[in-house]
């Protein structure tokens, strides 16, 4: 009896853990699903981050002009160009303020796709342990905020990436103007 009755109540321990990883399963896959999309979307945006940096730092490096050039110029053409000069000096520094905070949440996001990385582990082995309800609000929350986050700098990046091209057609205009 002793030994039908332990049998009877390790069938029941693991019938119940069995249904905790089948009734977290749909979760954990849902958000480990949301999870991938927002992982994929920050990657794709940080490398247009870092793309359209390297566009910034090039026209920066065009506006390396010989100085005996800059003294025949009358100050309305020094202006001009002091005024180019500086919005892609402000537009670099909005870039790199941007690419720091990307690379600061993507820091911060890999250690909280450990998390998520656990609980898929467990969904394979069986065994969810700790506070799975838990884990699965926080992940969903970070994903939420990942998802606002990200359009929030989109917004940014897409005004500093207008603002790169209007600079960029101003200095070619001033190169044909002023530097033949």
């Amino acid at each position: 009896m002793k030994k039908v009755f332990s049998i009877l109540s390790v069938s029941i321990i693991l019938a119940s853990c069995g249904g905790n990883v089948s009734k977290f399963k749909p979760i954990i896959e849902e958000v480990s699903s949301k999870w991938d999309t927002t992982t994929s979307a920050v990657t794709e945006f940080s490398t247009m981050v870092k793309n359209e940096q390297a566009t910034v730092l090039n026209l920066s490096n065009n506006l390396q002009i010989d100085p005996t050039t800059m003294q025949k110029w009358d100050e309305a053409t020094t202006a001009k160009f002091n005024n180019i000069k500086a919005m892609v000096q402000s537009n670099s520094n909005e870039l790199t303020s941007i690419s720091t905070e990307v690379d600061s949440f993507v820091s911060s996001w890999i250690e909280k796709s450990k998390d998520l990385t656990a609980l898929k582990e467990g969904l394979v082995s069986g065994k969810l342990e700790g506070d799975v309800q838990g884990k699965i609000n926080a992940l969903t929350v970070a994903t939420t905020d990942a998802a606002s986050k990200l359009n929030t700098w989109q917004e940014q990046f897409g005004k500093i990436k207008a603002t790169v091209a209007d600079i960029s057609i101003k200095f070619s205009e001033f190169k044909g103007a002023y530097l033949q």
